[in-house]
């Protein structure tokens, strides 16, 4: 693929700039999870389109309801709310850890089923949409950033008309390049846009104290990059890099390290081996 197609895309997605769309525009943008921005962007009517509306709509549907049932209750919506258009995957919240077991109740009666518990996270879903819920955020069950950090930093937001209780943009900045390069080891371009566009003297501070720097650079980084044609986004980073990266993290901060020992366990979990291969041979999240 050329590199004028990705440096097309990237001045749609970040400039909103009009694009001829065609199939390699319109894969590479799903891959990069900015399908339905360029879809708007180039006005796009069809069947894609739709879909990828409806998806929307479901997905702001799941917050509106989630948002209501978790009423009084500690939480915060993380990696909801962009300047890029998108459907999210899933719905991502942050609860305070005492709150957890009656934020799974609740939602429970409203028709959510368990999925998966784990030490930091439960999963429920509902009519195909998983929704999960965060004590710390984590990678393979060590943690990367503590989720109080991120609690403290909870606003009132606007989710496509809903009202919702979020993280701050400064977090959601250092939020987007923990996740993309710790747990993810994939940045894409929604990830190097949302970045671009809400990076600013504040969350470069906050980076610099979340000890994110180096994550930060990368991620803005691989962006540059394949714009020049030296690679193409989604970039995964290689997997040894990944994971002393991530360990490097968890060994070097005392608030992450009580973590290690859940990582140890996690690999005598069932999936485990499942999910390193899912690992190894994806190339997009």
């Amino acid at each position: 693929m050329s590199g004028n197609v990705m440096h097309s895309l990237v001045r749609a997605v970040v400039l909103d700039e009009p694009i001829n769309l065609g199939p390699d525009v319109i894969e590479l943008a799903r891959l990069n999870k900015v399908l339905l921005h360029v879809l708007r962007v180039a006005n796009h009517d069809g069947e894609l389109r739709v879909s990828q509306e409806d998806g929307l709509r479901r997905i702001i549907n799941i917050v509106a309801e989630v948002e209501d049932a978790l009423g009084g209750i500690e939480h915060a919506f993380i990696k909801l709310i962009k300047p890029i258009t998108y459907v999210p995957a899933d719905v991502d919240i942050l609860v305070k850890g005492s709150q957890v077991p009656l934020a799974t109740l609740r939602l429970s009666t409203l028709g959510y089923r368990v999925l998966v518990h784990e030490p930091y996270t439960i999963t429920l879903v509902k009519n195909g949409v998983n929704v999960d819920l965060y004590t710390h955020p984590s990678a393979a069950n060590l943690v990367y950033i503590r989720g109080e950090e991120l609690l403290n930093s909870r606003v009132e937001a606007n989710f496509n008309g809903v009202r919702v209780t979020s993280i701050n943009e400064n977090y959601e900045v250092a939020l987007t390049v923990l996740h993309a390069i710790y747990k993810e080891g994939i940045v894409t371009l929604n990830d190097s846009a949302t970045v671009l566009k809400w990076l600013n003297d504040d969350s470069l501070k906050l980076c610099a104290r979340l000890k994110c720097i180096h994550a930060l650079g990368l991620t803005l980084n691989a962006m540059l990059l394949s714009i020049e044609g030296q690679l193409r986004l989604p970039y995964k980073l290689p997997m040894g890099y990944w994971a002393v990266k991530l360990l490097g993290r968890v060994i070097g901060n005392t608030q992450y390290t009580p973590s290690i020992l859940q990582g140890i366990r996690r690999i005598n979990d069932p999936r485990f081996m499942m999910q390193l291969v899912d690992r190894i041979t994806r190339i997009s999240y």
